[in-house]
């Protein structure tokens, strides 16, 4: 099979995208993990990190990975039913992102508010009830991407049809134009109210910092030190994440709207562009994630030391 040159820079593209993000997550769930194993618990916040995590992995290794792989020729899927597993799979995970990011920015915000005693009681209230907002938050995701799977087969006459997503590899064929443009805005309202929570929150974490740095000029710089620590740093790298999401949520849908206004659901450069925007955040997570929690970053430093001393002393035998 030839393959045209614009095809395999896409294929490198996506193939270099989706390998770095498989790579930084599984190294941040291992260092997650070892925290974990060190400490005896998980905060709150690393267990919301930790599920973070393993629905990054899932969206990448269901939408990044076939998707590059088609780019090369390789057949990911053989029958209908894979694909609608994959896209069922792949829909989920992608609220489960959404979803986990926006509780992540709420419980920072109220951990941050947390000397106000209504807000201290909104901490507690989802320390206790985590893992059960957690279950609600999966279900939903499961629930509202049944869709996702209903639509999807391998392969299908492209020249008749005039309301399908075509992935390459898969091919999404909804019955009329008006379930086509249904189902997107249902899950443009649903992922719009994460996107606004998310927002709002960071909005409400900055207001909390800059608060807290301005009754911070009147103290020494070794009061300062003690106190701008662990909380200040995730708030800031909350912040960023919800940043980046809300960035790639804006583009890929302005390009959405314009493929339904104009008729152009199978134009390929603009699915491709939307699929890359799709699991960019889960790409990104991993480097942000080090870049502001030190905690994680020396758990890394240690994990990385340790396999080389011990590849060293095997070398040694």
């Amino acid at each position: 099979m030839k393959i045209e040159t614009h095809q395999v820079v896409k294929g490198f593209i996506f193939c270099l995208t989706t390998a770095v993000g498989l790579s930084g997550n599984v190294l941040i769930i291992l260092s997650l993990a070892n925290i974990a194993h060190q400490e005896k618990k998980m905060v709150p916040t690393d267990v919301i990190l930790s599920i973070l995590v393993g629905a990054n992995l899932t969206l990448l290794l269901t939408l990044g990975l076939p998707h590059s792989l088609f780019v090369f020729g390789v057949k990911y899927f053989y029958a209908d039913l894979d694909c609608k597993f994959n896209g069922l799979l792949m829909r989920a995970s992608r609220v489960m992102t959404i979803g986990l990011t926006c509780l992540l920015s709420c419980y920072q915000g109220a951990t941050l508010a947390s000397s106000n005693p209504m807000w201290a009681v909104v901490k507690v209230k989802l320390q206790n009830y985590l893992i059960s907002i957690i279950i609600l938050l999966l279900i939903l995701s499961i629930i509202s991407s049944l869709s996702s799977g209903l639509y999807p087969v391998v392969s299908a006459n492209m020249t008749t049809l005039k309301h399908a997503f075509n992935m390459g590899y898969c091919i999404s064929i909804y019955p009329s134009k008006f379930l086509f443009e249904l189902i997107g805005f249902v899950a443009f309202a649903r992922d719009a109210v994460f996107v606004i929570l998310m927002a709002l929150s960071s909005v409400f974490i900055i207001f909390i910092l800059r608060k807290h740095a301005k009754q911070m000029k009147g103290k020494r710089r070794s009061d300062r030190t003690q106190e701008t620590t662990a909380e200040q740093q995730a708030s800031k790298m909350i912040v960023t994440f919800v940043t980046i999401y809300v960035l790639l949520f804006g583009i890929e849908n302005i390009i959405w709207f314009c493929q339904v206004s104009i008729d152009s659901e199978n134009l390929a450069a603009l699915n491709d562009t939307r699929v890359f925007l799709a699991f960019c955040f889960s790409t990104l997570f991993p480097f942000v994630l080090i870049a502001f929690n030190k905690k994680v970053k020396s758990n890394l430093k240690c994990l990385v030391i340790n396999c080389c001393k011990g590849h060293l002393s095997y070398s040694a035998h």
